[in-house]
């Protein structure tokens, strides 16, 4: 099997905040475990959000990488991961830009993933921009495009605490950006989410 490259973005949006967060990160941590025992698999693990922390009075956009399998021991995930929060607004696109600085191509000896957790819409703005509505959605869309003409195969979960009927507005909404590379599963279901891993990772 060629070598395998996997980055996992979570949203850290405040509307993630309680089960949705605690579950997607639940399952994260089980897909990083399972990952970094392959030895020919790197795995990077990133949280989508914005701070006014970098820019000194308002929220920007931010891509917090919280685990590299390349420089990391897993005993980070053991030890630093049970303080990650989230409490922010939703970039979405307007962070692919800088994940795929760090992807890498798909090539005849590797192969490229992402998998996303994401409950919502693209939603951010400030005195310069409002990042929303359908503009928001079709960029996040031509970002996802634009992974995909890198050969990175994408697998991306709506999180949700309602079912797929009761949720179907905002579902066909996501699959708006993502197509027929999202899915709405209980991630904390061993089977579901090893049915939808194996499907990415066998994709041709």
């Amino acid at each position: 099997y060629p070598e395998g490259f996997l980055h996992i973005s979570l949203d850290a949006s405040g509307s993630m905040n309680g089960s949705s967060f605690d579950n997607s990160l639940t399952c994260a941590i089980a897909i990083i475990q399972a990952v970094d025992m392959i030895q020919n698999f790197d795995v990077v693990f990133s949280l989508r959000g914005t701070s006014s922390k970098y820019s000194g009075h308002y929220d920007v956009p931010v891509l917090l990488y919280a685990y590299d399998s390349r420089v990391d021991k897993i005993s980070k995930v053991r030890n630093l991961f049970k303080y990650l929060d989230c409490n922010s607004t939703t970039p979405e696109g307007l962070c692919y830009e800088a994940v795929m600085e760090d992807m890498i191509y798909t090539t005849n000896d590797r192969e490229s993933y992402f998998l996303n957790f994401s409950d919502g819409m693209p939603m951010y703005s400030n005195s310069e921009m409002y990042y929303n509505g359908r503009e928001a959605r079709v960029h996040t869309k031509d970002m996802v495009n634009r992974m995909r003409k890198m050969g990175i195969k994408i697998l991306s979960y709506y999180i949700s605490n309602y079912g797929e009927d009761s949720d179907y507005g905002k579902l066909g909404e996501f699959k708006e950006m993502y197509g027929s590379d999202s899915e709405q599963i209980n991630v904390l279901s061993i089977p579901a989410v090893a049915r939808t891993m194996n499907k990415l990772f066998l994709r041709k």
